[in-house]
């Protein structure tokens, strides 16, 4: 028998089943999905509470949407203040007591398109501007549909979505109460992207072939005045 995997759950105890001390359980289920090469001592130990009930991926996804707004009015309450998709995920379903074997990334941009969907209509800033992935420090594809709902087109430019984002960022602090600098505050990429985008223009600098005087062809320093001809 190969071992499953449950794909979506609530929790339903709080106790966690162990098959020994400080251990978890190994715990094989009857509903599976096939895992390459599984063989009946395949068996996974995973924590599991005792009685986990199965739910459908939307009940999940329309649950998780409500805590996600919660979620990032909460993270709009503190200037310039992000989160990535990854702790956002680990949020909702800590919150919501519901999880998932299945990758965020499989799921987290459609939670994040329900959030813009309420926002919309409830005529709320772009909560879903301050959800930025973990390594590149960007708000990516998932921010178009804030840009369709709002009527606006898609922004092809990677560089131009972010700065649009960095400006909705801005209206959430705003609208939850965020202390702002006295001088009002100025919308901002995240660290990791702006690092990145200054480490990219050093880079291109240094790169660039230097400007030759026309008269003594030696290079001209970064003042632009050639220090032979003056």
């Amino acid at each position: 028998m190969a071992v499953g995997r449950m794909t979506y759950w609530r929790t339903t105890d709080t106790e966690v089943a162990t098959g020994a001390e400080n251990e978890p359980a190994v715990v094989a289920f009857d509903e599976f999905d096939e895992v390459d090469g599984a063989t009946p001592a395949d068996e996974v130990a995973v924590e599991l509470p005792v009685e986990p009930t199965a739910i459908t991926a939307g009940e999940a996804e329309d649950a998780w949407a409500e805590e996600a707004r919660q979620i990032l009015a909460g993270v709009a309450g503190t200037y310039h203040m992000l989160i990535d998709h990854t702790d956002l995920a680990n949020g909702v379903q800590k919150a919501s007591g519901i999880y998932t074997s299945t990758n965020a990334h499989y799921w987290i941009g459609r939670v994040l398109n329900q959030v813009a969907a309420v926002n919309a209509v409830k005529g709320e800033p772009a909560l879903t501007s301050l959800v930025v992935h973990r390594v590149q420090g960007t708000v990516g594809d998932d921010y178009d549909e804030v840009l369709r709902l709002a009527g606006e087109p898609a922004i092809s430019d990677p560089n131009e979505r972010e700065k649009h984002a960095a400006a909705a960022r801005m209206e959430c602090y705003r609208w939850a109460g965020a202390k702002m600098p006295e001088d009002g505050g100025n919308a901002a990429l995240s660290p990791k992207l702006a690092q990145r985008i200054t480490r990219e223009r050093k880079r291109a600098r240094e790169e660039a072939p230097p400007t030759v005087c026309p008269t003594c062809f030696m290079a001209i320093p970064p003042t632009g005045v050639c220090d032979n001809c003056g």
